[in-house]
């Protein structure tokens, strides 16, 4: 469950990264039809990590209302599987993010459900929330105050460089799409190489590609008609309790198999 987490903050960070440089056809392509995330936007990605390492990861909005602070805000589906129409997935979430505007805040979650494996979906109580963002929170601002990492020193005068190609047709897993290649070059070598979309919903993100270690992830499906597909446990129904926020991030399914998984609830004794 917790590669879940990584796997979305990691993809929801590349417009990011990629609008803070901007090239001038990547901004021309966007103005031609990019918009804000609606209801019923949906993506599947196929991710490939090289040999028999491939699964799908799907992103929907499948909701609207206001949080518990008067918000506007949306649900936001994640699954993670190994099929990409998520029969039997490995991992579920489900979360109420705020929005502000047309963007959506995914540091502002208010109400989180996680599943895994044949386990019955649970909602985290307001407490476990609570602790589990505040960490999240921490742990961020820990890793920014760290000092940098060293690495080993580039030549004198090489650096990487952002380049960005024209606007032209490719060819992904859901058919073929207009789309702005933008890599990342160190000398004559490709380090990372992605095509952003206005055409996909959400993250505008068609696919990308580490040459260095045969890592991809590409588009293979996506739409405007999502529903909610998690099933949400009834309201009485026990949570998440606060002395299990943690370990239930850790708890995937080959644990429950084993014997090991643990006991979530509040009827816990």
């Amino acid at each position: 469950m917790r590669a879940l987490l990584v796997v979305a903050a990691v993809v929801l960070a590349f417009p990011v990264r990629v609008e803070a440089n901007p090239a001038r056809e990547l901004v021309q392509h966007m103005s031609r039809g990019a918009r804000p995330a609606r209801l019923g936007d949906w993506v599947t990605y196929r991710f490939n990590g090289g040999g028999l390492r491939v699964y799908y990861w799907r992103l929907a909005v499948v909701g609207e209302e206001k949080d518990k602070e008067g918000r506007d805000a949306v649900w936001v589906e994640m699954e993670a599987g190994t099929h990409p129409a998520m029969k039997s997935p490995l991992a579920q979430m489900r979360m109420l993010v705020a929005r502000e505007g047309d963007e959506i805040r995914y540091d502002a979650i208010s109400r989180l459900y996680i599943g895994t494996g044949f386990g019955q979906p649970q909602e985290y109580s307001d407490e476990a929330l609570q602790h589990v963002l505040k960490q999240e929170e921490a742990d961020a601002k820990k890793a920014q105050a760290a000092p940098p990492e060293k690495q080993a020193p580039l030549p004198k005068g090489v650096k990487p460089t952002t380049r960005s190609g024209k606007e032209s047709r490719l060819m992904t897993l859901a058919g073929t799409v207009a789309a702005v290649p933008v890599e990342v070059v160190l000398k004559n070598t490709v380090i990372k190489r992605m095509w952003l979309s206005r055409e996909i919903p959400l993250l505008n993100l068609a696919k990308i590609e580490i040459p260095g270690i045969g890592h991809a992830m590409e588009v293979a499906e996506y739409g405007i008609d999502a529903k909610p597909r998690m099933r949400i446990p009834a309201p009485d129904a026990p949570k998440i309790k606060l002395e299990y926020a943690d370990a239930i991030l850790d708890d995937l399914p080959g644990a429950a198999d084993d014997g090991h998984g643990h006991d979530t609830s509040e009827d816990t004794p």
